[in-house]
């Protein structure tokens, strides 16, 4: 029994640490663009978030960026979301999760929103394709006060580069709904650009555009170093 005791004790130290669930990243963007829309008023803004994520499938996220759009939100935001994500079959995953987002400035700015996503990865390319809404709410409310919801459909997708590591990714979105910021209804988005990552740091150049009434085009760049 000692010698039982004792080879068990030396297989606990010899064992490789497990991988924490957590992870985090800090990151510095030249606009911060969401489905398009700058909500930096073309500056730069600073991000950051942490991570969970359990082998089960479950994962949580804290998410945070500065501000400097004109309008009630303020100058920060910070999005908390839990989800879960399942293999459905060989290659082929499907995430569900709920995201809260908070204006610290602004709560009547507040909102939720749910978003599915299909995942499908071939070795070094990905491709997803995904669904977000948020039912009509306060935040959401139009000028004549009626509750409003929104819809944002999207799809996106990478691919690494042989003997570099470099990526090249692509996203392109529908919006229709609160948000879609055009005068008729309706809102495409689009980006497409690069990333070279290097230990921790990734160095990312992006060609952001939409249809918003108040958009415009612009090439984003982005670093990021993680943990």
């Amino acid at each position: 029994m000692r010698l039982l005791a004792a080879a068990m004790i030396a297989g606990c130290w010899a064992a490789p640490a497990a991988a924490s669930p957590f992870s985090g990243e800090a990151a510095l963007v030249s606009d911060f663009r969401y489905r398009g829309v700058s909500l930096s008023d073309g500056n730069p803004a600073l991000q950051a978030a942490l991570n969970f994520e359990h082998p089960s499938g479950f994962h949580a996220n804290l998410w945070t960026s500065t501000l400097r759009r004109i309008g009630s939100i303020g100058h920060s935001e910070i999005d908390v979301t839990a989800g879960y994500e399942r293999e459905i079959a060989k290659d082929l995953s499907f995430d569900l999760s709920a995201t809260r987002y908070f204006y610290p400035s602004s709560g009547s700015e507040n909102y939720s929103e749910g978003t599915a996503t299909l995942t499908l990865e071939q070795g070094a390319a990905s491709a997803s394709l995904g669904l977000s809404y948020a039912p009509p709410q306060r935040a959401l409310c139009d000028g004549l006060g009626r509750r409003r919801d929104n819809g944002y459909i999207f799809g996106q997708g990478g691919i690494a580069l042989p003997r570099i590591p470099v990526t090249i990714t692509a996203s392109a979105g529908y919006e229709r709904g609160a948000f879609d910021e055009v005068r008729n209804g309706g809102k495409w988005d689009w980006s497409l650009g690069g990333e070279f990552e290097r230990g921790p740091a990734k160095l990312a150049m992006t060609y952001v555009g939409s249809t918003a009434d108040s958009g415009s085009d612009a090439l984003v760049g982005t670093l990021t170093l993680s943990w």
